[in-house]
């Protein structure tokens, strides 16, 4: 079913491109804004001006991106071939791309997150921004908490202290690679306030794909820490 689903979408595409992008765009933007607005409303008291710090600065970051999309697409159209469509696609393309690979606002955010939050001093630590969720008892996860702060590596443990809560990882059960700067742990929580499976990025570079000597550095650490003594 799903993949008859995904062949008619497809072809949907191809006879009818403006009105399926549009369609696409818009359940892809409803579906963000429904899981921002289920985050915030699970969002601890004290962790809400962090979030709230987070989305504006992922705004500005898309914003940037925009711009830089349009900038890059328009001078392909001026000194190189001035085709329209080949301009809307290079403002996709190059937008899409800055959005995934720059991150213009990450010395911004940990700037602001230290200011409100006395930064924690360890031999090796990163800044990260670390999201909890409980498994559903239908579908996908669902949020706990979005806490940013200090993931370090102290004394063969893997520990993040952010600005309302402390995470040591303990009872994982699994560590995934989700990206170059990304990190799943899943583990074995009791209580409804305590997440079951983290999702850590790492907010240290402006290229987020130059994190994965670090994320494989802490992938490792979580490993070994999985493992029993």
């Amino acid at each position: 079913m799903i993949e008859l689903a995904s062949v008619l979408f497809i072809l949907l595409f191809f006879v009818f491109p403006l009105p399926a992008f549009a369609a696409s765009l818009g359940l892809f933007t409803t579906w963000n804004l429904y899981k921002k607005y289920e985050s915030f409303r699970t969002q601890p008291t004290e962790g809400k001006k962090s979030m709230i710090l987070g989305t504006l600065l992922f705004l500005i970051n898309f914003i940037c991106s925009i711009f830089l999309g349009a900038a890059l697409a328009f001078a392909v159209y001026y000194f190189i071939f001035a085709n329209f469509y080949l301009f809307i696609f290079n403002f996709l393309f190059c937008s899409a791309i800055s959005l995934r690979w720059f991150d213009f606002t990450h010395n911004l955010y940990r700037l602001l997150i230290f200011k409100l939050k006395s930064q924690d001093t360890f031999t090796t630590s990163y800044f990260a921004v670390c999201q909890g969720f409980r498994e559903r008892d239908g579908f996908g996860l669902a949020p706990v908490y979005t806490n940013a702060g200090t993931l370090a590596l102290e004394n063969n443990r893997v520990v993040f202290k952010g600005m309302f809560r402390e995470e040591n990882f303990t009872h994982i059960t699994r560590v995934e690679r989700k990206s170059s700067e990304k990190i799943k742990i899943f583990s074995k929580q009791n209580g409804l306030k305590n997440a079951e499976v983290f999702l850590i990025t790492l907010k240290e570079k402006f290229y987020p794909f130059k994190s994965r000597h670090d994320r494989d550095k802490i992938f490792k650490q979580l490993v070994r820490q999985s493992q029993p003594s």
